[in-house]
Formats: structure tokens, C-alpha cells, sequence
């Protein structure tokens, strides 16, 4: 049995619901701002195709949700709908990478530069339990 030949499964247990991958596959897919034309062209299928797996009309095979995860940088458990746990012992960690998490490429990339352009620089970087640091520096002050 190779890769193509096992299906990747259409319904996963998540919150004690089940729901189907179609709703994942087309979530990430909008969460990285790509169409289904996008999705079909650099997969090298029809529209349609793609199409049918968003659908729930044709099951995606294992090798099919692995191409699907590198596109839409994510893995194929989050295509699949399993939640990966992840642990902050900071819960401005947490709260931070929950926004990231939400947002669109867009979103990400100017949070992405936003933290940048806090820690360029000794002048504005703000270093980890550095005395007498508690504040946001000048620069920042009113970004949100």
C-alpha cells in the first residue's frame, strides 16, 4: 500500500462534534487568501477537483491533504481538524499567538513587523526580565 492508495479520513472528533475536513480545507485555504483556481494550479488538478474535495464528493488521499498542508502551510492534522496543544507558561504568549492565529496573511505580516521593529535596535529593544524595562518603548506607543 503506498501513499496514494490510503484515504485520508473526511470527519474528524473535535469539542465532542463531528465535522467534516471540507470545512477545514476551505477555512485554511481562505485563511491564506487563495482561491480554488490557486489551489487546483499549483496541485496541477481541475478546479473541479479541488472543488470536489472541499465538497465532500471525493475523498483527498493521504499524499493529496500532504500536498494540500504544504500550500497552505499548515499540517495535515490541522486540515483534518485536530487541534495541536500547545502550552505558554506566559499568557500574553498565548493571547498573542492566538491573534497571529486569527488573522489573515496580511494581519500576520504586520504583527510580524510590528514585533520587528520593537526588537531592532538596542535603542527600542525591549529584553526579557531587563530591569527597569516595563514599559513600551516611545516609538510604539498608541500601535495597536
Amino acid at each position: 500500500m503506498n501513499l496514494e492508495t490510503l484515504t485520508f479520513s473526511l470527519y474528524y472528533f473535535n469539542r465532542g462534534k463531528e465535522a467534516s475536513v471540507e470545512l477545514q480545507l476551505q477555512r485554511l485555504r481562505k485563511l491564506a487568501g487563495l482561491s480554488q483556481q490557486d489551489m487546483a494550479d499549483a496541485l496541477g488538478i481541475k478546479k473541479r477537483t479541488y472543488g470536489s474535495w472541499e465538497r465532500q464528493e471525493v475523498a483527498l488521499s493521504l499524499e493529496q491533504a500532504c500536498r494540500c498542508a504544504i500550500l497552505l502551510n499548515c499540517t495535515t492534522d490541522e486540515i483534518a481538524g485536530l487541534e495541536h496543544s500547545i502550552s505558554y507558561i506566559d499568557p500574553a504568549q498565548k493571547a498573542l499567538n492566538g491573534y497571529y492565529e486569527s488573522m489573515n496573511s496580511s494581519g500576520r505580516n504586520a504583527l510580524v513587523e510590528t514585533a520587528r521593529l520593537m526588537s531592532d535596535g538596542d535603542s527600542v529593544r525591549i529584553e526579557k526580565d531587563s530591569p527597569g524595562i516595563d514599559a513600551v518603548p516611545p516609538q510604539m506607543e498608541g500601535v495597536a
